[in-house]
């Protein structure tokens, strides 16, 4: 706008803007010198050209406060000049620590349009970025099938930042094409399992849509082969270890090799979905975990007439419902092997490729005295892949702790636990109770441990969390302008709900003798969370498994007279805003959020006599703003009627946990419902970092954030 006046002045005057601009370069104030340089950038001189652009970098380059609406002017002056050397400016302000001047940066790349590729790279490598991912991914998007062989050479790169590479999928999923499917189909055989399942989860999703495209059936019966033997091989161990009662049933490996066996079947349901009927690969796998007898032989005879050759061979022990013993020994046979001791099966775990499930089975061998392996586990130390951190450190406590006994060792030992020894005690506290075991590991190597001497604080009364604590060993004291004083024992959570929904302390906390915590920042326990969907969806199904006791699956709002109104008129997305507003899951998400919301959620008109979803739908939360629903089916421990009338929220809970309602649903009167699907959501909570923070302001309140958050 200023640049633009001087323009105008110049014509008024008979005089070029550039002449006007050029004192203008020497003023102290630096928007004034961001408005010349952006004048004499339309110039025509090379003299001025050069000028201009050393002064907005001169600008650029200085991140200080002073400058911020400086920078912030530069990154919007600049979506209107075509010249490539100013536009290539926007790339450093993309990187500005001040959120406004990035996002005004992101806009003038957004409106520049999809013809300029000059600015791919750099929104491939924001797609790191907590805050700007989401953005990054929608400007990316909208250069359309032209960026999908760009995308795809990122993704096969194995020099790239591996979480950029992580949220490539995501981003494919948003271009359907022929291409896009070849180059996840790809993906498939990539090396890092993460990438692995968000092909899998991309290519999902496109087999959902209305698109239509083809998905070749070979790599994906491959993949799902391969992903059978793994299953096997770790069932066959698993039986070793806590079937034959070797290692105790809930012992930190074998929970890791549950969690991960459940992965892979569904997995495996995923790939099924994507050269099968999607919905009835989903039907038979809610039929086999969650239905009757009769209707588990039906599944399976479903699956066992559909699948043919190898697929089926391989695929059918593991699907069809049948006694453990039986699934073990058909399985051994597959993958030939046998029952082995004690000895062999951690020698075998110790080993594996998954650098979690090798750091468990170390430290069972440690908890276990099985000193036999102590030369397997120094063959571990020299000559692991030197990036299996997890291996590396439970290798050498285990060592140490062979060498010296426990408390001389304790007494010497300075350095931070393992993050083997962290997940155990981590998994101890109720806030982690539906936290994996991968993402408990996650949460120790991404925090620091801090030794903190007597009476040192940890957390201030009326102050918002700067870090959050977790206690692992020692005692803290918690007081308060108004309450009684409190304390605490390890292991207990610090803080935590305060520092992710970004409110204040409402007691001082404080160390009584030496203790140590397990310490993370906001802003690092916020990235954590934006990369980690997992990590976020088991603290919402803790928090979840807290609400669900006192909500049941139906909830309401009160708002029905309002609904009707709105639903009567036609739906406008204000109106969406003003209907979500209503559901108490979001009753702290903001305005703008709210937006973001509303987007995502689908407008569904009901037909009497029709189902509008059965039991085996995947999680949703259903908004009814009018008409009426008879909901049967099993809900927990109850089996329940019910009518559900405008006002109603149904599945809240279940979708913020992850489970399959467990309800179906037929229309019984005309009207309209929102529909969110839990996949539409969480793929925008990973994007809106607000938005997460916000829902977890609204679930940490109460009874559950006293029971989360304070108490072991």
């Amino acid at each position: 706008m200023r640049a633009r006046a001087i323009v105008a002045l110049g014509a008024v005057s008979n005089e070029d803007a550039a002449s006007l601009a050029r004192p203008m370069l020497a003023d102290t104030n630096p928007r004034i010198r961001a408005t010349a340089a952006v004048a004499l950038a339309g110039s025509t001189r090379p003299g001025d050209l050069d000028v201009a652009e050393a002064t907005l970098i001169s600008i650029i380059n200085d991140t200080s406060e002073p400058t911020r609406r400086a920078r912030r002017d530069v990154a919007g002056a600049v979506r209107g000049t075509t010249e490539a050397r100013f536009r290539r400016l926007l790339i450093p302000l993309l990187y500005d620590p001040a959120p406004d001047v990035a996002d005004e940066a992101m806009e003038s790349v957004r409106e520049g349009g999809a013809h300029d590729f000059m600015f791919v790279p750099t929104l491939i490598s924001l797609l790191r970025h907590r805050r700007l991912k989401g953005s990054a991914r929608n400007v990316l998007v909208s250069y359309g099938e032209g960026v999908v062989d760009v995308l795809a050479h990122f993704l096969r790169d194995p020099e790239e930042d591996i979480w950029v590479r992580r949220h490539i999928p995501a981003t494919l999923a948003l271009i359907p094409s022929q291409r896009t499917v070849g180059v996840l189909t790809a993906a498939l055989e990539d090396r890092d399992g993460f990438i692995r399942f968000k092909a899998v989860a991309a290519l999902e999703r496109l087999r959902r849509s209305d698109v239509g495209l083809p998905f070749p059936e070979a790599p994906v019966e491959a993949l799902a082969i391969v992903e059978s033997r793994r299953y096997f091989t770790y069932l066959s161990l698993h039986h070793n270890l806590v079937g034959l009662k070797r290692v105790p049933e809930g012992s930190l490996l074998a929970l890791a090799l549950d969690q991960k066996m459940a992965r892979m079947k569904d997995r495996i349901y995923r790939l099924l979905s994507l050269i099968y009927p999607w919905r009835d690969i989903s039907a038979a796998q809610w039929t086999l975990e969650h239905g009757d007898s009769r209707g588990r032989a039906s599944a399976s005879e479903y699956l066992d007439n559909i699948l043919t050759g190898q697929i089926r061979r391989r695929l059918m022990p593991l699907l069809e419902d049948m006694p453990l013993e039986e699934k073990v020994r058909r399985g051994n046979v597959l993958v030939k092997t046998r029952p082995r001791d004690l000895e062999e099966t951690l020698l075998q775990l110790i080993n594996d490729d998954d650098q979690v499930v090798a750091a468990c089975a170390i430290d069972a061998a440690r908890r276990n005295g099985v000193w036999t392996l102590a030369e397997d586990i120094e063959h571990v130390l020299a000559h692991r892949d030197a990036h299996d951190w997890y291996v590396f450190e439970a290798a050498s406590w285990a060592l140490a702790e062979r060498r010296m006994p426990a408390e001389r060792r304790r007494e010497l030992w300075h350095e931070p636990l393992p993050a083997a020894e962290l997940a155990e005690r981590l998994r101890e506290l109720p806030l982690f109770a539906s936290v994996t075991v991968d993402e408990l590991f996650r949460i120790a190597s991404a925090a620091r441990q801090v030794r903190h001497e007597s009476g040192a604080v940890l957390l201030q009364e009326g102050s918002v969390p700067e870090s959050t604590h977790l206690l692992l060993d020692g005692r803290v004291v918690s007081t308060s302008r108004t309450g009684a004083p409190g304390a605490l024992q390890a292991p207990a959570a610090l803080g935590f709900a305060e520092a992710v929904s970004g409110t204040s302390m409402p007691d001082t906390v404080r160390s009584e003798g030496r203790a140590v915590t397990l310490a993370m920042s906001v802003e690092e326990l916020r990235t954590l969370l934006a990369d980690n969907t997992d990590l976020v969806a088991g603290l919402f199904r803790t928090l979840s498994d807290v609400l669900e006791a006192g909500t049941g699956p139906l909830q309401q709002t009160g708002a029905g007279p309002e609904f009707e109104r709105l639903a009567a008129g036609g739906l406008s997305p204000v109106e969406k805003v003003l209907a979500l507003q209503n559901v108490p899951l979001f009753s702290r998400v903001s305005a703008e959020e709210m937006r973001e919301l509303a987007e995502i959620t689908q407008t569904v008109r009901l037909q009497p006599g029709k189902g509008l979803f059965p039991e085996s739908a995947a999680p949703a939360l259903w908004v009814l703003l009018s008409g009426e629903l008879r909901v049967s089916g099993q809900a927990g421990r109850a089996v329940i009627p019910a009518t559900a009338r405008a006002g109603d929220v149904v599945g809240a809970v279940s979708t913020m946990a992850g489970r399959p309602l467990g309800l179906s649903a037929d229309v019984t009167r005309e009207g309209v419902a929102l529909r969110l699907d839990r996949e539409d959501l969480f793929a925008l909570l990973g994007e809106r970092p607000d938005l997460l923070r916000q829902m977890f302001s609204g679930m940490f309140r109460g009874e559950s954030a006293r029971l989360l958050d304070t108490r072991a």
